[in-house]
Formats: C-alpha cells, structure tokens, sequence
C-alpha cells in the first residue's frame, strides 16, 4: 500500500465531501484527484505518490515503467493507455 489506510480514508472523504467525487470515480476526474493529492501532499509528495501509482499501474499490466521528469499522473497513464493499445493492436 502506497499510503496508509487512514491517510486514503482522509483522502477519499475529502474527495467526497468537497468535490463530490467516490473512488471509484476518481479514473474519470484525474485532474481533480491529482490537485487533491498536490493540496494534501504539496507538489514534491504528490510527484513522488503519482510515480508510485503509475508504476503499480505499468506493473499491473506488465507495462515498463520509466520515470519522466515533469510527468503528472496522468502523463504516466496516457502513456500507458497509448501503449497498451499498440500492444492490442499488434497481437
């Protein structure tokens, strides 16, 4: 677990109480979820958890994750989303 479980329970509640916003919606509002993380973590904790969940996306799908400096999260997960079409496309 990248975070400890309190710490996500405080993440997603106040996901939920100030931008309406359940986990399991957080796919669909990354720019949300990333400047949530970036107010609760500052700019420099927020690259380094974006990194971590990037690379346990790559590694869940069998993906090489390289680090890319002044890549957001969702820098990491178009690229992967690019590459695993291109995967899909080839086989």
């Amino acid at each position: 677990m990248i975070v400890g479980e309190q710490v996500l329970a405080a993440l997603y509640k106040h996901l939920k109480d100030h931008y309406d916003i359940t986990s399991d919606e957080i796919p669909y509002r990354l720019d949300t979820f990333f400047g949530t993380l970036e107010e609760t973590f500052g700019v420099k904790g927020a690259g380094t958890l974006s990194r971590a969940i990037a690379k346990h996306v790559y590694l869940r799908f069998n993906l090489e994750f390289v680090d890319k400096e002044n890549y957001k999260l969702q820098n990491y997960l178009e690229d992967a989303k690019k590459e695993l079409s291109r995967i899909s496309t080839v086989s």
